[in-house]
């Protein structure tokens, strides 16, 4: 080896003492070089490791950002108001590395927007509907967080259902990179710096050891240098040591095995390409069809409840009134007891139609407590029979002899399955019965097991038809007879039985009637369940002088049910059609409470509101807003717009006495 290092640097020379060189020298040469590689590649992955760190942090600290600002932004959300997080969002921006805030409200529109929250084309993941936040999108410059806002919402004793946490909509916080540029800069400058160092004292030490490589090695070392490179045709030269020749041999059978799958890959690549191109253009028309569907559903479903409150509102209201005379038969009382209860249960049947999306997506719950099976029966024939003897039909109610008392359950869902099914089975039944049977199959643990079934002698149902029936908006029958539905009570109907463990069965034949049933366990109450609370003694006036109250609403209906509920109270009563006159009236004769109708012609009752708040005569004049819009979100828009109360149509006449009585400080006289 000393011979090695010291002869002269020639070709010849160089040849001959590579020649006569050990194989041990060879190696020990490129164990030399494979050790620099591997400690190269070592520092390279402690850095690779040190930056995902980083950015695990980064990204970590972008969405405690985005939640935080999420907790500062229901205000801004719930009231439209994007001031309410001015703060919060100047505090977000100065945060480093925050360049862009941006408050989306529930149905996508941009309330707030501040800094670079980048192009409108950067693709984001799926808005979160209630989580945790997250990163939605990344691009080359930056982190786009999400982060879901919502409203936790308060029970309160008007709830027909438990209320759930509503999403207000969402923020987006856009993170620059420019720290985890800065640090993955001095991480791979740092670790290059040890690397080089690390190499070259390496190669120090190791240069006595060999001072030359072999060209052969050298040969083989530059072609796989080329074959990583990615150039075509690479092969090794066979020559040098067998030992070489082998390793050259195994490099180019690899090459040519490499080689073939690279081909075969690129194949199998194309192919994959062109399949995820066509499912990806399947996927996006199912869900632009999707979307249209649930946008049509939505908007059907808030019409119709619009529509159909509006016209309850003078029913329940006239049912109401009438029930006040002194001078009606007990007949005739019963008779009015029936139509209210029938529109309040109508009302509660439009609520829960309203539902089917939160049923749908397993929202819903059941409640639990004690059902008295008899009452609950009989408040359900009450309700069928009428209809059914108006089509002269008989109604049958077949009940086990001995059911159990009482049971837990959720009285209202189960009456809304039962009042569904049998008003099927009446609409669809021209002449012969309506039966209602409840059984008691056989006591369970702690429980009993029921079978409950409907069955008609109506046109029946095709198995066909069978196959579709429980989806929403499917109707069986003749035109005339699916007119008279929206095709939603049956779809309801097998949703709710099955949160409360059952299902929904039909047994049918075109012009042999059917029969639908279904089975639930239901345990056993300890206690029975509350009596209903005696009606309250009727209102006949109230304590102090006459109070002026005007009334705007553009249905005449509407409004004068209104008027002569508050008459008869003794106010004195103004009319108006629209949110002009209603103006008008107030400025004419100086009301204590104007009581007005949202959706109105000419000014609606939201814009009529805001006039009155302007104007510091009637800043101050108690405003009360009825709607037959019932959500939280028609509340609160009516109420910050300046609104003193709300009332959700159809009008209880307990409840509008509660707002008179808390508006005006009334005190009532009850006979």
């Amino acid at each position: 080896m000393m011979r090695f290092l010291r002869a002269p640097f020639t070709p010849a020379s160089f040849s001959q003492d590579w020649r006569e060189s050990s194989f041990r020298g060879q190696l020990s040469a490129a164990a030399t070089t494979g050790i620099l590689l591997l400690a190269l590649l070592s520092s390279l992955a402690s850095s690779w490791l040190a930056t995902r760190q980083v950015r695990a942090t980064l990204v970590d600290q972008g969405q405690r950002v985005a939640q935080s600002l999420a907790h500062q932004a229901p205000l801004a959300l719930i009231s439209l108001a994007p001031e309410n997080a001015a703060e919060a969002v100047r505090a977000t921006l100065a945060f480093p590395d925050v360049i862009g805030v941006e408050l989306r409200s529930a149905n996508g529109q941009v309330l707030l927007a501040r800094g670079a929250v980048g192009p409108g084309t950067v693709t984001m993941a799926p808005r979160p509907v209630l989580g945790e936040p997250r990163l939605a999108a990344e691009t080359d410059d930056a982190w786009h967080f999400v982060a879901p806002v919502v409203a936790q919402r308060n029970a309160t004793p008007f709830d027909v259902i438990e209320n759930q946490d509503e999403l207000l909509g969402d923020v987006r916080v856009v993170v620059g990179k420019g720290t985890l540029r800065r640090m993955l800069a001095q991480v791979f400058f740092a670790s290059l710096a040890i690397s080089l160092l690390l190499a070259v004292l390496f190669v120090v030490l190791l240069r006595w050891l060999a001072s030359r490589l072999t060209q052969p090695l050298t040969e083989l070392s530059n072609t796989m240098a080329r074959a990583e490179r990615g150039e075509p045709g690479v092969h090794a030269t066979l020559s040098g040591p067998s030992d070489i020749q082998q390793m050259a041999r195994a490099f180019n059978r690899m090459i040519d095995a490499q080689n073939a799958r690279g081909e075969e890959l690129q194949r199998h690549r194309d192919q994959l390409e062109a399949a995820v191109l066509a499912r990806t253009a399947e996927l996006q028309d199912a869900k632009e069809r999707a979307e249209v569907a649930n946008a049509a559903k939505s908007e059907f479903l808030a019409r119709m409840s619009h529509e159909l409150r509006t016209p309850l509102n003078a029913v329940l209201g006239y049912a109401q009134l009438l029930r006040m005379d002194a001078g009606l038969s007990d007949r005739q009382q019963a008779g009015l007891g029936i139509i209210q209860s029938s529109g309040e249960h109508l009302l509660t049947l439009i609520v829960d139609i309203l539902d089917l999306a939160r049923i749908e997506a397993g929202k819903t719950l059941i409640e639990s407590s004690p059902v008295d099976l008899g009452c609950l029966v009989r408040s359900v024939a009450d309700i069928v029979r009428v209809k059914a003897e108006e089509k002269g039909l008989a109604f049958v109610v077949d009940v086990d002899p001995a059911p159990p008392a009482h049971v837990l359950g959720d009285e209202k869902r189960l009456r809304q399955v039962l009042i569904n099914l049998l008003g099927n089975a009446v609409k669809f039944t021209e002449q012969g019965h309506v039966t209602l049977c409840v059984r008691h199959l056989g006591p369970v643990a702690r429980g009993a097991r029921l079978h409950f079934e409907v069955r008609d002698s109506g046109v029946g149902i095709s198995a066909e038809a069978a196959q579709r029936l429980f989806q929403p908006f499917e109707q069986a029958g003749e035109a005339h007879q699916r007119a008279a539905g929206t095709g939603l009570g049956l779809a309801i109907s097998r949703q709710l039985v099955r949160l409360m463990g059952g299902d929904v069965q039909v047994r049918s034949q075109p012009g042999a009637g059917s029969v639908f049933w279904f089975e639930l366990t239901l345990p056993l109450a300890d206690t029975p369940p509350a009596p209903p609370p005696a009606p309250a003694p009727f209102v006949q006036g109230y304590d102090g002088p006459m109070r002026r109250i005007v009334v705007a609403d553009d249905v005449p209906a509407n409004r004068t049910m209104l008027c002569e509920m508050l008459r008869r109270l003794g106010f004195d009563v103004h009319e108006a059609c629209d949110g002009q006159q209603a103006l008008h009236q107030v400025q004419l004769v100086q009301p204590d409470l104007l009581l007005m109708d949202v959706r109105m012609p000419v000014l609606d009752g939201l814009q009529a509101t805001a006039r009155l708040r302007q104007d510091a005569a009637t800043r101050s004049l108690p405003v009360v807003l009825v709607s037959a819009n019932a959500s939280a979100a028609d509340r609160q828009a009516g109420l910050a717009i300046g609104a003193d109360d709300f009332l959700a149509k159809p009008v209880s006449h307990e409840q509008l006495l509660a707002v008179l009585a808390a508006q005006l400080h009334l005190a009532w006289h009850r006979a």
